[in-house]
């Protein structure tokens, strides 16, 4: 569920990620923020690791922002890696997500783009309606963060065996 919006808004948002996961015949459907938290999700398919493929698909993703800016463009908004058996497609939507899509070879890539645009739209409609105020992004601004040099946030404990 998104943080800050209610339970029949997360439905909805869950309703959206199946109707992406049905029309694109894809295997699992992740909504992630920047970090590769992930948010959402619809799986056909159980993926050990799914936090894991979640955060470094995340970390690569926004990675090539870095890459576009070196070439003149201000971002890119998909990335499409193919393999032999599974593949994934990732989007970015408006309000700085990430929806992955993965992917066997019986799906067409071009449906899986189709789809995830158009799911891409649906939510960022969505949740421009919601009076959340983007309260599922975290905002440092008017936060003054200082370090103490003389704490320990550290402490060593010893343990002591008992019988």
């Amino acid at each position: 569920m998104l943080d800050g919006l209610t339970e029949e808004q997360s439905s909805k948002v869950d309703e959206v990620l199946l109707d992406l996961l049905v029309h694109a015949e894809a295997e699992a459907i992740f909504l992630c923020d920047r970090g590769g938290n992930i948010l959402a999700e619809n799986t056909e398919k159980t993926y050990q690791h799914d936090d894991n493929i979640a955060a470094l698909a995340a970390g690569s993703f926004f990675a090539t922002r870095e890459l576009a800016r070196l070439i003149g463009e201000p971002e890119f908004k998909c990335a499409f890696h193919q393999g032999d058996r599974k593949s994934m497609y990732m989007q970015n939507t408006e309000h700085d997500l990430l929806l992955m899509v993965l992917f066997g070879k019986a799906s067409n890539p071009g449906i899986i783009k189709l789809f995830t645009n158009k799911t891409c739209t649906a939510l960022d409609d969505f949740l421009s309606t919601q009076n959340t105020q983007n309260s599922f992004e975290l905002s440092m601004e008017g936060i003054a963060l200082e370090i103490d040099d003389s704490s320990q946030p550290f402490r060593r404990i010893a343990r002591t065996e008992t019988s």
